[in-house]
Formats: C-alpha cells, sequence, structure tokens
C-alpha cells in the first residue's frame, strides 16, 4: 500500500466533509430551520464558523483556476516563440496516416419518466506523422474528434502546413492545424 496515497485521499475526504459542514452551518445560521419550523434571526457566529470552513474551498478553487489559466498563457506563450523562432518543417497533408474509428454510441437523455435513449456519432481519428528532421525522426500523434470525410476534405483543402520545431529540443514541437477550428 502506498501510504502517501492513503494519506491524500484520507485528506481529501476531510476537506470535502468540512466544506459540506460549512454549508449546513451557513444554512442553519442563516435561518433555515425546516420545512414546517418558522425561520427565525440570522446566527451571526454560525454563519461566520460556516465561511470559515468554507474558505479554504473557496481559496483552492481560485488557486487551481489561477493555476490553469497561467499553464495555458505559458502553452500559448511556448506555441508563440516557437513560431517565432523554431525550424519550420513543411507536412504534405496529402501523405498523412489517419486512422479513423467512427461509431455510434447510446446515451440516455433527460430524467424521471422523460427518459430516452439516443444515438449519438462518435468520431476518433488519429493522425500520425513520421517527419525527418536532422538525421533524426519525429513521430507525431494527435486525436482529433472530427468527422474522417470532413478533416479529409480540410487537409484537401489545405494541402499543406507547417510543424515548428525547436532546434535544440526537438521534443518541443507544434504542428500548425489552426485551420481546422473554422
Amino acid at each position: 500500500m502506498n501510504v502517501k496515497k492513503i494519506l491524500f485521499d484520507f485528506g481529501s475526504f476531510i476537506f470535502a466533509g468540512l466544506t459540506f459542514l460549512g454549508f449546513i452551518i451557513i444554512y442553519a445560521g442563516i435561518g433555515g430551520r425546516g420545512r414546517y419550523n418558522p425561520t427565525s434571526d440570522t446566527n451571526w457566529y454560525f454563519v461566520g464558523t460556516g465561511i470559515i470552513l468554507i474558505l479554504p474551498f473557496v481559496i483552492y478553487m481560485i488557486k487551481t483556476k489561477l493555476m490553469l489559466k497561467k499553464s495555458s498563457d505559458e502553452n500559448v506563450e511556448r506555441i508563440n516563440d516557437l513560431i517565432r523562432t523554431g525550424d519550420k518543417v513543411i507536412i504534405d497533408l496529402d501523405k498523412l496516416e489517419i486512422q479513423s474509428n467512427s461509431y455510434k454510441q447510446e446515451i440516455e437523455v433527460g430524467s424521471g419518466y422523460n427518459t430516452r435513449n439516443e444515438y449519438v456519432d462518435v468520431d476518433h481519428n488519429v493522425i500520425l506523422i513520421d517527419v525527418p528532421y536532422k538525421n533524426e525522426s519525429i513521430k507525431y500523434k494527435l486525436n482529433i474528434d472530427m468527422d474522417s470525410t470532413k478533416l479529409k476534405m480540410h487537409f484537401t483543402i489545405k494541402e499543406k502546413t507547417e510543424l515548428y520545431v525547436d532546434s535544440e529540443n526537438p521534443n518541443n514541437n507544434y504542428l500548425d492545424l489552426r485551420f481546422l477550428e473554422s
């Protein structure tokens, strides 16, 4: 058993439990007493205690949001730096190997008496590229969830795209597929 994982899971349960307890205490402090009991005055001590119990959760959510934004900004900066200073390798889109897997998935829609099953098209395409670069081979794998016919049409129209490679670290690369977003 991994002690670190057990302690992390235990801490997560305590964190979730204290947050839930904080919401219950705030509800009780505001005056929520039940369906048949009239609400009473607000007990500010209960509300304050509940806010103190919820505060770590709020701080955790803000910290996570800021870390995700920072990570996204760093990735955009990395891509812009590669486009500006990296080596540009032209990729012929007609010669790409596309492995497609399209199927229908049954999902349950609605709730209660209005529940029904619907079928949804799922398209999963894997693009494999083997690019020779400075006596090495860069293997690039990309997953695209798009109709394979539509993907092939985009590739036929565009014909060529660029792979930007960092000359010092070939593993740091970016394939320009922004034309698929339109």
